[in-house]
């Protein structure tokens, strides 16, 4: 398993002391019917590794500041660890396994996981495996059935690197991996609004993964409508705010603009509205929490609200361009303009820490297309390719903001990133491409170190006909360095 990602704790003003009841709900609440709330929240708590102690303060926000908020229903699934924190205000008692929660309202009523996670009892002490997707979607099922809304959010809090999430250290440190979200859950577990507290995770290969069906998809796969993720290393989420935002008690620090939510009245507020308004939080709470040495590490910190029902129109124009640029010999071309590390013009999201590159190639998509488009070192049909996906990225980026180490981020469009590989740069022996085996159409084949099935990497392309047919391929023509007939380091022939 890979290092976990380094991520900050904002240092925000303490809540006034509350007393937080806990209790335990009655035998029959979990089956007792419900009024369909407007919003709810579910908040995947993965918390089985060292971010269970900065979370157990989250959980007591969540509660304090759900209080009064109506039409909003939030429930938790906590699977803790043994290691890290023994924290007892946050739910009432100090615990190592997995458990539900209901928080509505401020309390923490312990619940009953049938259907869904029938392991789970208001007694129990089981320990799930929240690395395991039938966790999650376990856990959506639970929350559908007992707490139906208008409208339902899933909130992921974990450590993340890109191509993989949520590890756990009592789960023999295993780790969840985009695909296998859509392998597992089906449409009946879709949401509105997919929110990952958690590194690293806004690629558009995630994104596409989890986009809204479209003719080529198959109706049954499952879902998001907005996904919200940051593209480097990332703080916490500020539930604090969000929550007073949606209680209607937060103060506004700004007029209404193109993207800014003037309200946020859970009865009109829909998934897009939603996304932008925990945006602009953390967005305030970071640039306000901004002190000591944190300061390089939270002036990397991007983050991003995107809708899905335009992750297959990038594609298609990403795809476009790949192919122009193969046809054109643009390798050179490209990596020129793409840089390398932290000082590259082009925006390149990595750890601050050395080396770490090799493991993130992870280039801002539409920097790097304006960047094509205003080139005159690509022929005028990548730059036209380049332009038109830019423009979809445009239209699919709901709100974002980057901080100052990227100068030249543009709100609103920035914060979604594509894999581009540091050149043939190489460690250990293997070049960078050699490295991102988890980034392939099918299973990994060099190691057990991914899962692949990566539907943008497989989708537009057919293999072994020798002509690069999408972005993926693309790649995979430019920096396999193994014999190509033979399908290369990764077995892929293109």
């Amino acid at each position: 398993m890979g290092e976990y990602t380094a991520r900050m704790r904002l240092s925000l003003p303490s809540a006034c002391a509350t007393v937080l009841a806990t209790c335990m709900y009655p035998a029959a609440a979990n089956t007792q019917d419900r009024a369909s709330a407007d919003w709810t929240i579910l908040v995947y708590g993965a918390v089985d590794n060292d971010w269970e102690r900065p979370f157990m303060r989250d959980v007591r926000h969540l509660r304090q500041y759900s209080e009064g908020i109506k039409g909003v229903e939030i429930v938790l699934l906590i699977d803790r660890s043994p290691r890290y924190s023994s924290d007892t205000r946050a739910l009432g008692e100090d615990f190592s396994d997995t458990r539900l929660y209901r928080l509505t309202g401020g309390r923490a009523d312990r619940l009953d996981g049938r259907p869904g996670l029938p392991s789970i009892t208001r007694t129990s002490e089981t320990e799930l495996n929240s690395a395991d997707p039938a966790t999650l979607r376990g856990f959506i099922q639970f929350g559908k059935k007992h707490f139906p809304a208008r409208h339902t959010a899933v909130f992921v809090v974990s450590h993340g690197e890109g191509m993989n999430f949520c590890p756990d250290e009592t789960g023999n440190d295993s780790l969840m991996y985009p695909a296998q979200i859509t392998d597992v859950l089906t449409s009946a577990e879709s949401v509105d609004l997919f929110g990952i507290d958690a590194c690293l995770m806004a690629g558009i290969e995630n994104a596409y993964q989890w986009r809204k069906p479209t003719a080529d998809r198959a109706a049954d796969k499952w879902q998001a409508d907005v996904l919200i993720a940051a593209a480097p290393v990332s703080s916490a989420w500020p539930y604090r705010e969000i929550l007073q935002r949606m209680g209607g008690r937060r103060q506004e620090d700004e007029g209404p603009s193109e993207t800014h939510v003037a309200t946020a009245d859970p009865k009109t507020m829909d998934a897009r509205a939603f996304g932008s308004l925990i945006i602009e939080e953390l967005k305030t709470q970071i640039v306000g929490g901004r002190s000591g040495d944190e300061g390089l590490e939270l002036d990397l910190q991007s983050w991003g609200a995107f809708d899905l029902s335009h992750a297959a129109s990038v594609k298609s124009c990403v795809d476009a361009l790949a192919v122009q640029l193969w046809k054109d010999d643009a390798k050179n071309a490209v990596l020129n303009l793409r840089g390398s590390g932290l000082d590259a013009e082009t925006i390149v999201y990595v750890w601050p820490e050395r080396g770490s590159e090799y493991r993130m190639p992870h280039v801002d998509l539409y920097d790097l297309c304006r960047r094509i488009a205003a080139s005159t070192d690509f022929s005028d049909e990548a730059r036209k390719n380049a332009g038109e996906a830019a423009l979809a990225v445009d239209d699919f980026v709901i709100n974002s903001f980057g901080l100052s180490h990227y100068e030249e981020f543009v709100p609103g469009r920035g914060g979604i990133y594509v894999t581009l590989p540091d050149g043939n740069k190489v460690r250990k022996e293997r070049n960078y491409w050699e490295l991102a085996d988890w980034y392939a159409p099918g299973p990994c084949v060099v190691s057990d170190a991914g899962y692949g099935r990566y539907a943008w990497c497989a989708d537009g392309a057919q293999p072994a006909n020798g002509v690069v047919e999408n972005w993926f391929e693309m790649l995979d023509a430019w920096f396999d360095p193994g014999p190509a007939d033979l399908g290369g380091s990764n077995g892929y022939a293109w």
